[in-house]
């Protein structure tokens, strides 16, 4: 198993089924009640691209995630599972990234996002899009993301904007 240090004892590790208790405990703290999403939608996406999901932790402290997968253009519906991957996988999505507020500064959200992009590179996937919240905007734009106008499903809330970069 890649694990990588990335600061004074904390862990970047592959994503496991047995991390998706933290994961939903995480979420809760980053978003509060608005965004929460079951262990079964966060289980499909593992499933489909173990690859892309990571999990951040300082001895067994869970301190954030990212969860990302191979998609189309568009952007999948929030809150639901995907039951299959579109036949054509243009470029990845990147569906979660979240940080225990306890643990933000520590330069998490860039390395798991570092993890993601690696995952796509090494996919040959050409871009990767995500759903950017409205307070997290300017953290993506840092990251070379631009606002491409798709439609949004509902759910991801007032301000929230779909984003994409080149995946290189």
């Amino acid at each position: 198993m890649e694990v990588e240090e990335v600061a004074n004892g904390v862990t970047l590790r592959p994503m496991r089924q047995a991390d998706l208790g933290a994961v939903l405990a995480i979420q809760r703290l980053a978003y509060g009640d608005d965004y929460q999403e079951d262990a079964e939608v966060f289980a499909r996406k593992l499933a489909f691209a173990p690859a892309a999901c990571w999990f951040a932790e300082h001895g067994d402290k869970a301190l954030g995630y990212v969860f990302a997968h191979p998609w189309s253009s568009g952007v999948p519906r929030l809150h639901s599972p995907i039951e299959r991957l579109p036949d054509v996988l243009e470029q990845g999505f990147l569906h979660d990234l979240a940080v225990s507020p306890a643990a933000r500064g520590l330069g998490l959200g860039r390395a798991l996002f570092g993890k993601v992009q690696a995952w796509s590179r090494a996919s040959n996937l050409q871009a990767l899009g995500l759903v950017a919240l409205a307070d997290a905007i300017d953290f993506w734009r840092g990251l070379g993301f631009a606002a491409d106008g798709a439609e949004l499903p509902c759910g991801y809330g007032a301000g929230a904007l779909y984003m994409r970069r080149s995946a290189v």
